[in-house]
């Protein structure tokens, strides 16, 4: 049984996306928060924790990837969501080593990200102690590369030309990669 998402939390500098965002999720019966910076938003989380917190990753003040730990820290149960309009692969392996449980692309469709954010909720967690030290052979570069080019291939609609525009990278990369890694 998913654990359905309650409450969230916002931080994105872009107030028109920020407030959108918000209105999608209250819309579906989420108690939803926002914050126009990192400091804003971890402020935020000592006084009410969240089951969700969305970060964008490109901000003014300080990138959403370098405060990760602290929003992982204050909230180790919470589902943590990067947000980027430049996806890729390598950022997506920092995302995740920094704390950020999956990296999806603005604009994001706020079903998906529910569905997404329940998803990992329902996953079981390392202790956070284990977390900051993975052991040998958990973090697996082409299973975080597989992942990453499933959801730009979903987010795309199959269209491999899209989905490597998503990524980043040429088309006949992709279909490379996508035969490697048997997809």
């Amino acid at each position: 049984m998913t654990r359905r998402i309650e409450t969230a939390l916002l931080v994105d500098d872009d107030d028109a996306f920020r407030t959108t965002l918000q209105g999608a999720l209250r819309r579906r019966g989420v108690v939803a928060r926002t914050a126009a910076t990192i400091d804003e938003g971890l402020v935020a989380l000592e006084y009410e924790p969240v089951d969700l917190v969305v970060i964008d990753y490109r901000m003014p003040r300080g990138d959403g990837l370098s405060a990760l730990a602290h929003y992982r820290k204050l909230q180790p149960d919470a589902a943590i969501v990067m947000l980027t309009g430049f996806g890729d692969i390598p950022l997506a392996v920092a995302a995740m080593r920094e704390g950020a449980d999956t990296l999806l692309s603005k604009p994001v469709d706020a079903d998906k990200l529910l569905r997404e954010a329940a998803s990992l909720r329902d996953r079981q967690r390392p202790p956070p102690s284990a977390a900051t030290t993975p052991p040998p052979g958990s973090l697996k570069l082409d299973d975080l590369e597989r992942e990453a080019i499933r959801a730009a291939l979903r987010e795309s609609g199959g269209v491999v030309a899209t989905a490597a525009k998503l990524l980043g990278i040429d088309r006949r990369t992709l279909q490379r990669k996508l035969k490697k890694l048997g997809g």
